[in-house]
């Protein structure tokens, strides 16, 4: 099952991200947000190899979750997919450079 969220800073900044896939294509297109230094907050596809942003095609790009762009928690994942998990608070932002960006409850589910 897929969901778009919000994500939002303190400093005003906020987008929409895409998590999972639908049933028929999860195989083929399963998205979760990355930061990509040139673009931001993306989410991509991961399932083509290689993972690169879909705006500027850079593979320099670190998913959420993961140090330095998130700080880790072995605790329950906010948004989840597959082996790939994020907290909902303390995420950089793209815009302030913060661990301010915060992940919201989904606004949309779709399969």
């Amino acid at each position: 099952m897929g969901q778009i969220s919000s994500a939002k800073c303190k400093c005003g900044y906020r987008t929409s991200i895409s998590t999972g896939g639908s049933m028929s294509e999860y195989m083929e297109k399963c998205y979760f947000p990355f930061y990509c230094k040139n673009c931001g907050l993306v989410s991509i596809n991961y399932r083509i190899t290689p993972i690169h942003c879909p705006d500027c095609e850079s593979v320099d790009v670190k998913e959420y979750g993961k140090h330095p762009i998130s700080i880790e928690s072995k605790e329950y994942s906010f948004l989840q997919c597959f082996n790939y998990g994020a907290p909902q608070k303390g995420n950089l932002c793209p815009e302030c450079k913060e661990m301010t960006l915060e992940f919201q409850s989904p606004e949309i589910f779709f399969d």
